[in-house]
């Protein structure tokens, strides 16, 4: 049986490219977004989510952003 959407929280990886924000779900392959302002991580990746998994984007459960360095440093806590 698969997990309801809603309650399970997706970590979201970002990092910043030019004037962009690169968005991956690594618990979901294939699911990539951008954002231009870091406030707008979480509804960008919250809609990649609900397109991959063809699920309304207001039953994707809670955001959990972490923010990357650049070059594949250590996140920034």
């Amino acid at each position: 049986m698969t997990p309801d959407v809603s309650t399970l929280g997706h970590r979201v990886e970002v990092v910043r490219s030019d004037e962009w924000w690169a968005i991956t779900v690594p618990s979901h392959r294939g699911v990539f977004s951008q954002a231009r302002h870091l406030d707008e991580v979480p509804t960008a990746a919250r809609e990649a989510i609900a397109l991959m998994l063809d699920v309304d984007p207001a039953d994707v459960g809670p955001i959990d952003v972490h923010v990357q360095q650049p070059g594949g440093a250590a996140p920034v806590t």
